[in-house]
């Protein structure tokens, strides 16, 4: 079953959004995320994190790895799922609309954001870190505990030579190929990563992904350039926004800006971010529930 929001679409910045996915009828052009939508291996991340906590100087890493499992499995007493961080002060932002509503020290206790630069709309280019998925999980938690640009930029690299090395076993979904091509027929596919194109080409060759995608961008720097991308395609296809069905795991860098250009949305939603459907087309638990559900939806109205 398709989980849709029953009730009126919440409005971002003065829109009504996204319409529900009834059907695959008006869809010409689908676009890919591909960490955690097309690809998902937590050793991975897990590789990322435990680098991290090994690699912080001063031992200011230890513990990092069980303080990612609290915000995962909802114990951590500021950070929550889909919440946002201010690294360099340390509190937890509580968003549910993408306002900052409350803040919270690392402790739990209450921070005012009045008369704070942080009070109001989130901005996609602002210091918040949102709390997506692990690899921002991962990333904002050392961020917090000192680890600067650099060091993050190392980790992670690390972590991708990792995933991509032929001695680590690929973990190809059973269900990839059944999603394509159900979603294939007479669509153009286009995927964005914003991982650059040394990292994540050889992952894109090991998934053997077919039919072809007309369009790959690497290095895609979303979620601005989800937008830009988005409107590249409708210019060159002529196509209308509600035309264009894009697939992500991550409702702040995949979902949120297509959907304000008027495109239906599906959110792969693991870690559970958004269990009411407020802010997709459609949203599902995983992958393979994705897959189930295609079989239901009807082609035309």
């Amino acid at each position: 079953m398709l989980t849709t929001s029953t009730q009126t679409n919440p409005t971002r910045s003065g829109f009504n959004w996204p319409a529900p996915l009834e059907n695959l009828s008006d869809i010409k052009v689908v676009l890919f995320d591909l960490d955690g939508t097309l690809h998902d291996d937590p050793r991975i991340t897990d590789f990322y994190a435990r680098v991290l906590e090994e690699e912080m100087v001063d031992g200011t890493g230890r513990g990092l790895q069980n303080e990612v499992a609290d915000v995962i499995q909802g114990r951590h007493p500021a950070a929550q799922i889909g919440s946002f961080v201010e690294p360099s002060r340390g509190i937890a932002i509580s968003a549910p609309h993408w306002v900052a509503e409350k803040a919270l020290d690392w402790n739990g206790n209450p921070v005012s954001l009045l008369d704070d630069s942080l009070l109001g709309p989130i901005q996609h280019d602002g210091a918040l870190r949102y709390l997506g998925d692990q690899w921002q999980i991962i990333g904002a938690l050392a961020a917090r505990r000192g680890a600067n640009a650099h060091i993050l930029r190392d980790a992670f690299v690390r972590a991708r030579r990792f995933g991509n090395d032929p001695s680590t076993t690929l973990i190809r979904s059973e269900y990839l190929d059944e999603v394509l091509h159900r979603l294939s027929q007479g669509r153009r596919f286009l995927l964005a990563t914003n991982t650059t194109e040394e990292l994540a080409r050889p992952l894109v060759d090991r998934l053997r992904l077919q039919p072809p995608f007309e369009i790959i961008r690497f290095d895609a720097r979303k979620p601005a350039g989800c937008s830009e991308l988005i409107s590249h395609a409708r210019e060159q296809w002529n196509i209308a926004p509600s035309e264009i069905l894009v697939i992500g795991d991550n409702l702040w860098n995949d979902l949120l800006p297509p959907a304000e250009q008027g495109c239906r949305t599906v959110h792969i939603d693991p870690l559970g971010t958004d269990r009411a459907a407020r802010w997709s087309s459609a949203r599902f638990d995983n992958f393979a529930a994705f897959a189930a559900a295609l079989k239901e939806l009807p082609d035309e109205c």
